[in-house]
């Protein structure tokens, strides 16, 4: 995710799940990294499938560094320095993910841009490549098929300058386009409050932000040419109130999968003297007229931080800080803003609140709370965007996500969100002092998705069956599966499947499975039925009629399942009588004559709906000649 923050780097939480789940819900903090030299959070990127990254700065040997801790089936993995071998500071670290754990980092060692890039696979980050000397203020995002783009600020011939470089999807080295993006190469661009933001769409293209002179302006990238049409979006007018004069500045951007639609936020002031966020939506080569997303009048509270955020379909939030220390959030539906609403209580922190939108039209907001920076939390609040859309969606109650046990959080050491495409989310930011510092994460995450059982619920002649069942979704697995017969715990399994060790008894039993995540939360399925019949069915028959060829020999059958004496059966399925001649009947009751006298071995058969079988076979002999009695056999 593309760093959302002011100068201090700010933390902040977004989480969006559907229909909350049964037990789902905000965890506390837990550690990534810890000790003395953890100084700050840089940047947090979540891909839609779950995989993330955190960058920050430690210090290492004396001197700050750059790191990057990778997140794994919700688990962030041993920190990995990115700048090894740099013998300068490391800081402003940015940081994107995509699909299958492609993490590409950008940061400045020494006064110097470089990259580092970790394809889906690779153990380890490449060398960092060197992009631009005297250079400053990174931002990086990558499309959903790996394409990435670097913006930064330059030293120019006679100012600074805001450059892109871009990398091509499945390679590890960035190309430096040749042109700078700024309108006016004597005048400082993206430097201060007003550094670049750049955004990438699903085709590869980009937009980017930077402020200059005083203005904000966006131009498009394509591949490896920057428009020639630049866009000015400072605003002159903004409800009858005339825009102060070189007073636009923070701007962010977030842009659609479809290439032609973006945001943009950025704050100026009015002749009231007081900083707005305002919002313009970019469609196709033009910017549409701005909106006032703050949530504070005229002449009052001022915005003091603002961020954007959308998912892929353009559904999102615009979040503001104010300078009275309160926290707005603009819910962004159908192309338009609600108007923003408050959902801190009283607070003495700068809050600086952000925000994330899922794929699943879920979100988050989260903000720095306290009475005083010894005090502080971090809190975050859930959105269901799927309400009603004729009135602004509520926010859901507040949660914390600091934990107490690790020491007040850090105001100053910075705070990110990401959430992946089905609302598990995740907050980084800093707490502890001294050698009890930690770089910490907290969150939501959701319980595993809806399971059921597949295993067969026919009767079978097998008395210790498979279990079988569908995987619960979870991108942060692993899930545990917990399995039960009738009430008992039979087994556990990672996987979806158990062979039983123990018998079951012939008859119809009760089964389910409780998928439980690395949190405890859980979803059980519906309860299945396993029915077992190892017991044949049982099996009698006579045969009565002349003993001469030519005269009806008929066979009555008497078969039952369950067998008298047993309380558990699938039932008969089948009689088969065959009459030793190549004739045959699956009647119980069976007339047959043959043709010519001997001894024949009538065979029949009863088989029942688990498969189990009975024969009973008897030989009868057929004389010609004169009729015999009647005989029964």
């Amino acid at each position: 995710m593309r760093l959302r923050t002011t100068a201090l780097i700010p933390l902040t939480i977004a989480a969006f799940s559907v229909a909350t789940p049964a037990h789902a819900g905000f965890f506390g903090a837990e550690a990534i990294d810890g000790g003395a030299g953890i100084a700050s959070v840089g940047d947090l990127d979540l891909a839609r499938d779950g995989n993330g990254a955190v960058a920050y700065v430690k210090d290492d040997g004396g001197t700050d560094h750059v790191f990057v801790s990778r997140l794994v089936s919700g688990v962030f993995q041993p920190p990995e320095r990115v700048d090894g071998g740099l013998p300068g500071a490391g800081s402003a670290p940015v940081v994107a993910v995509t699909d299958g754990g492609r993490v590409v980092v950008a940061y400045v060692n020494g006064g110097t841009v470089y990259t580092s890039v970790r394809p889906a696979g690779v153990p380890t980050f490449s060398i960092p490549q060197a992009i631009a000397t005297g250079a400053s203020a990174p931002s990086v995002d990558m499309s959903i098929n790996g394409v990435a783009y670097v913006s930064y600020t330059a030293a120019g011939a006679s100012a600074a300058d805001v450059r892109v470089a871009r990398l091509e999807r499945n390679t590890s080295t960035f190309n430096v386009l040749p042109d700078t993006l700024d309108i006016n190469p004597a005048a400082d661009a993206g430097t201060a409050g007003a550094t670049s933001d750049i955004a990438v769409s699903a085709d590869g293209t980009a937009v980017v932000v930077w402020g200059e002179g005083g203005r904000v302006w966006g131009r498009r990238i394509f591949e490896n040419r920057i428009s020639v049409a630049p866009q000015d979006l400072t605003v002159d007018t903004l409800a009858g109130h005339a825009g102060n004069t070189g007073s636009a500045t923070d701007p962010h951007i977030d842009i659609e999968d479809d290439s032609s639609f973006a945001w943009v936020t950025f704050r100026q002031s009015f002749d009231d003297n007081v900083s707005h966020t305002i919002a313009r939506r970019l469609v196709g080569s033009e910017f549409e007229a701005p909106v006032q997303v703050d949530g504070i009048g005229f002449g009052g509270d001022g915005a003091a931080s603002s961020s954007v955020q959308m998912n892929g379909r353009g559904e999102g939030l615009a979040t503001t800080g104010t300078t009275a220390k309160n926290s707005f959030v603009s819910v962004l539906h159908d192309d338009t803003f609600f108007p923003a609403a408050q959902i801190n209580p009283a607070n003495n922190v700068a809050p600086h609140p952000t925000g994330d939108l899922a794929e699943n039209n879920d979100g988050y907001v989260a903000w720095m709370q306290g009475a005083t920076p010894l005090t502080a939390t971090v809190q975050g609040v859930f959105y269901d965007v799927a309400l009603d859309k004729r009135t602004v969606p509520a926010p859901g109650p507040a949660s914390e996500l600091s934990n107490p046990d690790f020491g007040p959080v850090d105001v100053s050491g910075g705070l990110d969100l990401a959430v992946d495409r089905v609302g598990d989310a995740v907050a980084v930011f800093v707490q502890g002092v001294g050698s009890g510092r930690k770089l910490v994460y907290g969150g939501f995450d959701r319980t595993p998705g809806i399971l059921s059982t597949s295993t067969t619920q026919r009767f079978r002649n097998i008395a210790r069956p498979q279990l079988a069942w569908s995987a619960a979704f979870d991108l942060w697995g692993p899930v545990t599966y917990t399995a039960e017969i009738d009430g008992v715990v039979v087994g556990q399994s990672q996987a979806t499947r158990l062979p039983l060790l123990a018998p079951l008894a012939d008859g119809v039993h009760t089964w389910k499975v409780t998928a439980t995540d690395r949190r405890g939360q859980t979803n059980v399925s519906r309860p299945g039925l396993l029915k077992v019949d190892t017991t044949a069915p049982s099996l009698s028959f006579s045969v009565a009629g002349v003993r001469q060829p030519g005269r009806a020999q008929t066979v009555k059958v008497t078969t039952a399942d369950p067998p008298a004496g047993t309380v558990a059966g699938s039932g008969v399925r089948r009689v088969a009588v065959s009459f030793g001649d190549g004739a045959t009947s699956s009647k119980r009751t069976a007339t047959h004559a043959y043709g010519k006298g001997g001894t024949f071995t009538v065979r029949v058969s009863s088989t029942d709906n688990a498969g189990n079988v009975t024969v009973v076979r008897k030989a009868i002999t057929l004389k010609s000649g004169k009729r015999s009695a009647k005989k029964k056999q």
